[in-house]
């Protein structure tokens, strides 16, 4: 018989994948299946990183409007056409947003193993949560990049524009590095 985590392992990775993209991102899927293959710990959430156009239309996630999202790096007409055609007098910020794991492990030994790999690459991982039946580690990349970058019909010069879009790029491709690196090392371990 299954024990408790293995069952909750099972019954989680089997449900539908419910984020606004709907599936694991490219950049992480090696990784997140790692983990995943190993009894002792698997994936809750994972997101490679992204770049983003958000109107803001609060402060709250969830009242954005999502202009531009790509887990990949962007070309500047990309960004500067989705800013020159959005019409909306809220603020739009664009964002460079790191990777981001969140790992269910068996007990506080396993988490502790995949920690110390972790802390290696990410300098932000940590554990959320200790519970009877597992402990919950997140694993976040520091590379990021967010500012406000239109306001009605006041939006920078494409100089700038294109510094800021150079700079999400490469903080992109940085996190991608490190999730490559994370990976080796785990193969290494688990």
């Amino acid at each position: 018989m299954l024990n408790r985590f293995a069952k909750e392992k099972s019954d989680f990775l089997s449900k539908k994948d419910k984020s606004r993209k709907g599936s694991i991102d490219k950049g992480i899927i090696r990784l997140v299946s790692l983990i995943n293959s190993k009894n002792d710990y698997y994936t809750t959430s994972s997101c490679a990183g992204r770049i983003v156009l958000l109107e803001m239309h609060s402060s709250k996630k969830y009242e954005c409007h999502w202009i531009l999202a790509k887990h990949e790096k962007v070309k500047f007409n990309e960004i500067f056409n989705a800013l020159k055609n959005h019409k909306s007098k809220n603020e739009v910020w664009l964002k460079q947003q790191p990777v981001i794991l969140h790992v269910a492990c068996m007990d506080i030994e396993a988490s502790k193993m995949l920690l110390e790999s972790a802390q290696k690459v990410f300098k932000r991982s940590g554990i959320i949560s200790i519970k009877e039946n597992k402990v919950m580690l997140e694993v976040i990349g520091s590379e990021h990049l967010e500012t406000l970058i239109k306001k009605g019909r006041i939006m920078p010069d494409e100089e700038y524009l294109k510094e800021l879009v150079k700079r999400a790029n490469y903080n992109f491709g940085e996190n991608r590095k490190k999730i490559g690196k994370f990976e080796r090392l785990l193969q290494n371990i688990l």
